[in-house]
């Protein structure tokens, strides 16, 4: 039995995009990136930054699963853009407290298994998943809170201000600009 026309092309495009052969924890990764984008759709910085470390992962998982040799060091350099583009592109303090640290942590993590101080594959990829469900939940509890503080004045519940406070010095503007910035 053959497919229709129409639904060969959606088959080939889907496994050509690598979404067919998803692992379960990619899958997951995917619908906690959907949630997190649909949580912060008021916060377009949160959507920048998602759809940037979406495709450093898609970039970077197609690498792998090539079979490209030196698979970690395309991880490290695809986060390691990343991570610049946060540093010079960041404005407010929970991109560069929070994205940012991420970032450097996994180019870290990426460091250390091509200098094999990290053995075992199982433990890098742990190791990695952890730290791109850690930027999801900075991501979207930024965006909670954002929408807390827009909601504040609506409501006379109590809790909603103490929400509020640590989303202040998170939404404030980063504390240094970048080295190459001029200040006048």
């Amino acid at each position: 039995m053959t497919l229709p026309l129409q639904r060969r092309r959606a088959v080939l495009a889907f496994s050509a995009a690598g979404i067919v052969d998803m692992s379960e924890f990619q899958l997951a990764l995917l619908i906690g990136l959907i949630i997190t984008a649909l949580i912060s759709s008021r916060l377009p910085r949160a959507r920048l930054w998602l759809a940037c470390g979406a495709a450093s992962f898609v970039l970077s998982t197609a690498y792998a699963r090539y079979s490209i040799p030196h698979a970690p060091a395309f991880t490290l350099a695809c986060d390691a853009a990343l991570c610049l583009t946060v540093y010079f592109y960041g404005k407010e303090r929970w991109e560069i407290s929070g994205i940012y640290r991420i970032f450097q942590l996994s180019v870290l993590i990426s460091l250390f298994r091509l200098s094999n101080i990290i053995v075992d594959q199982w433990t890098y990829i742990v190791a990695l998943e952890i730290l791109n469900w850690a930027a999801l939940l900075l991501i979207s509890g930024t965006s909670f809170l954002d929408r807390a503080r827009v909601n504040e004045g609506n409501s006379d519940r109590n809790w909603r201000p103490h929400l509020h406070r640590p989303n202040i010095s998170l939404r404030k503007a980063r504390a240094e600009d970048p080295f190459h910035k001029i200040r006048h």
